[in-house]
């Protein structure tokens, strides 16, 4: 129980901490936990263009160097201007797992999936991930299947599975970096007019069959998971984390039942 509980407070009160600039490289970011109890008041914002992360630092306190975690704004912000902190990649569904809330408006969606490609490679400076750069692939969260409610897949991970597939499949151009917008299109078109038409036909195929897979899985695992008089259970339930429990599986459920129809 005492680990279960130590677990929970870090989950909820832990903040994410990016490394050095010079070692972000070579090492992922942690979660810190900080005795400070005003830093508990201070809001979450799922937009990391408003948010401020926090990252590890070293400054000179006179002729002694200290190792530190700063907050570094992004631009210049005006005296009284409110401070939001970046929760972390989270999901509405992680949120209200760790949090006990969500984000009207999160620009990270439900599930998790990595389709790690076969053509990549941990060294950034290798020939294949310069390519998968230049379509904003350069990291493996871009290949996380994830999804709106309204069973949309995140426009990085369709722009980046079909690049993928193009370069493990011997279709890959250059060219395809003028095409953006169709790389980010899903659904596709229900016909495709360009010389290449067969490998975008045949890409799309691909990536609409792993994703029906996932969701289908996904949709199939939260049913298991609970019988009807469990779910009756939870729904007219007045407790404060039965609320909130029901409500994000009733959101997971949504988002792969949209997903699955469609695909189909």
């Amino acid at each position: 129980e005492e680990a279960s509980w130590a677990l929970a407070v870090i989950m909820r009160h832990a903040r994410v901490v990016h490394p050095y600039q010079d070692q972000r490289d070579t090492r992922d970011p942690r979660m810190y936990i900080f005795p400070l109890v005003e830093l508990l008041q201070v809001a979450l914002n799922p937009n990391p263009i408003v948010s401020i992360g926090f990252q590890e630092e070293i400054i000179i306190d006179g002729k002694r160097e200290e190792d530190v975690v700063l907050q570094i704004a992004r631009r210049d912000m005006p005296k009284g201007e409110e401070i939001f902190a970046w929760p972390g990649r989270l999901s509405n569904s992680e949120m209200i797992a760790r949090h006990g809330f969500s984000f009207r408006e999160n620009p990270v969606g439900i599930g998790r999936n990595l389709s790690q490609p076969p053509s990549w490679s941990d060294n950034k400076d290798s020939k294949g991930r310069k390519e998968y750069d230049l379509y904003n692939c350069s990291s493996l969260d871009d290949f996380e299947m994830r999804f709106s409610e309204r069973g949309v897949p995140a426009r990085s991970f369709i722009r980046c599975y079909r690049i993928s597939w193009f370069i493990s499949n011997g279709w890959y151009s250059p060219a395809l970096k003028n095409r953006m917008r169709e790389l980010n299109k899903w659904p596709p078109p229900e016909k495709y007019t360009k010389p290449d038409w067969l490998s975008w036909t045949q890409a799309d195929a691909e990536l609409n069959r792993v994703i029906l897979e996932y969701c289908q899985f996904m949709r199939q695992q939260l049913k298991d998971t609970m019988d009807a008089n469990t779910a009756d259970d939870f729904r007219h339930s007045k407790d404060p984390t039965d609320r909130v429990l029901w409500h994000m599986r009733s959101e997971e459920s949504r988002t792969f039942k949209n997903c699955v129809a469609m695909s189909k």
